[in-house]
């Protein structure tokens, strides 16, 4: 009898273990997390000592760079433009043009280090910067695909100074997940490039 009851019962799991009532899984499309854009306020930050100034995103911060590579940068036109929203920070270099540095040394420098990411780039796009005054000239590079900095420019008068800026994201490179909050940023980058003025 026992021996009947434990067969019954065993059947019973087996069946119920092989039924059919659970829908047929699938995998979830994949999201990504939601961004909150603030809204596009500017405002002037001027730096008289470097002898420029521009116009930025409010909700972005300046941070002073002390160091470039463990040495000490005795120099306050060199800083980060931070965007908290979005853990991304721009990187800036300013130089003086001298003998030392020329301005063609200085233009072929910022080539080199755009395409140093060539490995990862599917394409990287030049484009001139012109402002509204004949001494504000530049180039920036859209880089696209898997790089760690997917925007770079610099500008400059051509006879006193030359600023380089490098976008990074504080993230692994995924073009597609990043591709909203890049749009949203050049869009801030493309203001400060405009309104970029030389004393």
């Amino acid at each position: 009898m026992f021996r009947y009851l434990t067969a019954a019962f065993l059947g019973i799991i087996m069946v119920t273990a092989c039924a059919d009532d659970d829908p047929a899984y699938s995998p979830k499309p994949r999201m990504y997390p939601r961004v909150e854009y603030p809204a596009h306020a500017y405002e002037w930050v001027e730096k008289p000592d470097c002898g420029f100034k521009f116009r930025k995103l409010a909700s972005s911060t300046i941070e002073s760079k002390e160091r470039f590579f463990n040495e000490e940068i005795d120099s306050e036109c060199w800083f980060n433009l931070v965007y908290p929203d979005f853990d991304a920070t721009v990187y800036y270099t300013y130089y003086p043009i001298d003998n030392r540095k020329t301005y063609s040394s200085l233009v072929k420098e910022s080539f080199r280090m755009a395409y140093e990411h060539s490995k990862m780039a599917t394409s990287i796009q030049e484009e001139p910067l012109l402002g509204d005054r004949q001494n504000h000239v530049g180039m920036s590079f859209d880089l696209k695909g898997p790089v760690a900095s997917p925007y770079q420019f610099f500008l400059s008068d051509t006879t006193n100074h030359f600023i380089r800026g490098s976008l990074y994201f504080n993230t692994r490179p995924n073009p597609d997940s990043l591709r909203p909050v890049l749009a949203y940023v050049r869009e801030d980058l493309d203001t400060l490039i405009q309104s970029f003025t030389w004393y």
